[in-house]
């Protein structure tokens, strides 16, 4: 049997006898694959003829586990680029108004109260942005969950 035309493509005998599941040579079983890995003419030509054989459909679909390690992973990621960067803020507001940055530096008492307030708001603001972004992200999550909803189920590994 021969196995690639003259132009370097598989031939039909080759193709089918794949979907047929004949027995074939290792080394001949290997370039198949291997040219199959790189034509995309002849993968579409075996495809096609992958139509008329009933295909194996998962017992379950994986869709929900990788989602939510996604979505934990995301999270993760988030929350610890956030809590360097507020340690960060802090260890720098410690350290300038400690004393330890500038310490010949007198601070009258009634500007330490607007100083205080100030370094408030920024802390306040600075821990919303982890639920805010977390907030996005889930909505980003169930656009992606219903987006699918109304596709038909398929029998070539689809989720169903």
């Amino acid at each position: 049997m021969d196995v690639f035309r003259s132009d370097g493509h598989l031939t039909d005998e080759a193709l089918a006898a794949l979907v047929r599941e004949d027995e074939l040579e290792e080394l001949t079983r290997l370039e198949i694959a291997e040219h199959l890995a790189f034509c995309d003419w002849c993968l579409e030509r075996y495809t096609e003829r992958l139509t008329d054989v009933e295909l194996l459909t998962p017992a379950r679909s994986c869709q929900e586990s990788l989602w939510s390690r996604i979505r934990a992973r995301t999270l993760r990621l988030i929350t610890s680029r956030y809590a360097t960067a507020a340690a960060a803020v802090v260890l720098a507001l410690t350290m300038l108004w400690g004393g330890t940055l500038f310490p010949n530096r007198a601070m009258a008492p009634e500007d330490r109260g607007q100083v205080l307030e100030s370094v408030q708001e920024a802390v306040t603001s600075w821990a919303q942005w982890p639920q805010n972004l977390t907030d996005a992200f889930s909505h980003l999550a169930d656009f992606f969950d219903n987006r699918g909803a109304d596709a038909p189920a398929t029998q070539r590994g689809g989720f169903s």
